[in-house]
């Protein structure tokens, strides 16, 4: 059903409850001269579009004031609010008319689920965004380097603290954050960017300011480098192609993959590499566990092609 389907249908809702109230108000007794205090009523429906809720209110006539309570601590005198939400879960959302001496309250569950972008953003409860920089201490399975294939499967672990260890460890203090509303942003703290060597080398090489302590386990430098200002970020679903290196042979060839989500930004995200592309493998509200692909062939036709994939954790701020 559209949107617009649906908001058609809680406009006909109200129609229906003011036509049901005005046969529930018809209940007098014809003989009896004594006032009849009538309760005040109240009904609404709501519409789910991932954190942001849209409700459609209706008291009785002899109601003199109502409110919303949201069930996250917010609350609302408006008829019919628009309520965003901070994170997933269920909430007891309660609509409540006060009149002729009385009240009534209804109550309903809305249900928010954990939605990528909710997860990635904060949602539309979090308009500066949500930031996330690299994390430092090493999960088993879950850090380390793969081919550049479908599978992701990981054939050489990290350790904790890997970029110390190399002596680039100031780029656990860079942050990356998504804002909801489609903007990215990147602050590199010292105007460094951690970047590919390969890369780096052929593109930038006067703007490096460090190199890894071990190039050939971990091809990294950290590189004078200006973030753009402008960026965006997006999820694609699509199945894509992409020509990447043999990490043994150096060989082209192209790589499929599927089933997986990757994420678009409109500049680097973790480091910086020629035609790098990002996969979501998992993410929750406090970590997100991703690979990236990386340049590895110090070649001038092939180091835009990637070789590996390292997987790395981000946690959120």
């Amino acid at each position: 059903m559209t949107t617009m389907k649906k908001f058609k249908n809680m406009k006909s809702f109200k129609l229906l409850f003011i036509a049901i109230l005005s046969l529930a108000l018809v209940q007098c007794d014809d003989d009896d001269d004594d006032m009849v205090m009538h309760k005040p009523l109240s009904d609404f429906q709501f519409l789910v579009e991932g954190s942001l809720v849209t409700f459609n209110g209706k008291v009785s006539d002899d109601t003199d004031s109502f409110s919303w309570d949201f069930g996250d601590g917010n609350t609302s005198a408006e008829e019919d609010p628009v309520h965003a939400y901070a994170a997933a879960g269920d909430y007891e959302v309660s609509l409540t008319a006060v009149g002729s001496g009385s009240s009534f309250t209804e109550t309903k569950t809305v249900t928010i689920l954990p939605s990528l972008e909710i997860l990635l953003t904060g949602g539309p409860a979090k308009p500066e965004g949500k930031s996330w920089r690299l994390k430092a201490a090493y999960t088993a399975g879950i850090e380390g380097a793969s081919g550049v294939e479908n599978s992701l499967s990981i054939f050489q672990p990290s350790i904790d603290n890997l970029l110390h260890a190399v002596g680039l460890g100031a780029s656990y203090e860079d942050t990356f954050t998504f804002i909801y509303d489609g903007r990215y942003v990147i602050d590199n703290k010292d105007g460094n960017s951690l970047m590919g060597l390969i890369y780096a080398n052929f593109e930038r090489g006067a703007d490096i300011r460090e190199v890894s302590w071990d190039p050939n386990l971990v091809p990294l430098a950290n590189v004078l480098y200006t973030p753009a200002t402008d960026a965006t970020w997006s999820i694609d679903e699509e199945d894509f192609s992409v020509m990447a290196t043999d990490p043994a042979t150096g060989a082209p060839y192209q790589a499929n993959f599927t089933g997986h989500q990757r994420l678009i930004t409109g500049d680097y995200f973790g480091f910086k590499d020629a035609n790098a592309f990002t996969i979501i493998k998992s993410i929750d509200e406090t970590t997100m566990n991703v690979a990236l692909s990386i340049g590895a062939v110090p070649h001038p036709d092939l180091y835009t092609f990637p070789t590996l994939m390292f997987h790395l954790s981000f946690e959120a701020m």
